[in-house]
């Protein structure tokens, strides 16, 4: 039963959260004001050059496996041309 009550209580907290999100203040929402303040903190443009770092190493790191089994795959096909060959 404890369990329940926590999920009604967090419930009713996100949805107060989200009405009080909505109001108005000078023509824009504090949604609005808080979305910008979250994209143009300090932090989250150490979060996105890490992201994109990270998406870039990965990149990286399929290329090379991809080129590792293209070759490999390369060598196992050439050695069976070549035993047939013979």
């Amino acid at each position: 039963m404890e369990e329940f009550k926590f999920v009604l209580k967090t419930l009713v907290f996100t949805m107060l959260l989200i009405v009080l999100a909505q109001v108005k203040v000078g023509g824009n929402s504090i949604e609005s004001y808080t979305f910008r303040w979250l994209q143009r903190s300090t932090v989250s443009q150490y979060i996105q050059s890490a992201a994109a770092g990270g998406a870039m190493a990965l990149r990286n790191l399929a290329g090379h496996v991809k080129d590792g089994v293209a070759s490999t795959v390369d060598g196992f096909q050439e050695g069976a041309h070549e035993k047939a060959v013979r």
